[in-house]
């Protein structure tokens, strides 16, 4: 499951068209956040979550499985959210030039 392919914006073309210049940017804001977490607190939280330091009591199972990838996207992405790092503000800096 690739955690980059899920997205909370709505960013179809349509929807970009049609934004004012203040929303394009509000919108390019929030795909640069969402790209710096999930890319790269979400690795990192993958990397956590299959390093087996778990007990033989009360884990186990797809659907712990699945439940721990959907809980580490949106960890990430909310990470990237609310962190205002270098990394973010350099890409949005750079691609907010072009709108």
């Amino acid at each position: 499951m690739s955690s980059v392919a899920s997205t909370s914006l709505n960013l179809d073309a349509s929807n970009v068209a049609t934004a004012s210049t203040e929303r394009r940017k509000v919108m390019l804001r929030q795909a640069v956040d969402e790209m710096v977490g999930v890319t790269f607190f979400g690795e990192m939280l993958k990397m956590a979550r299959n390093a087996r330091l778990k007990g033989d009591i009360g884990h186990g199972g797809r659907g712990e499985e699945i439940f721990g990838a959907q809980l580490d996207q949106e960890l990430a992405r909310r990470a990237g959210a609310g962190m205002k790092n270098s990394l973010s503000e350099t890409i949005y800096n750079r691609l907010v030039k072009n709108i």
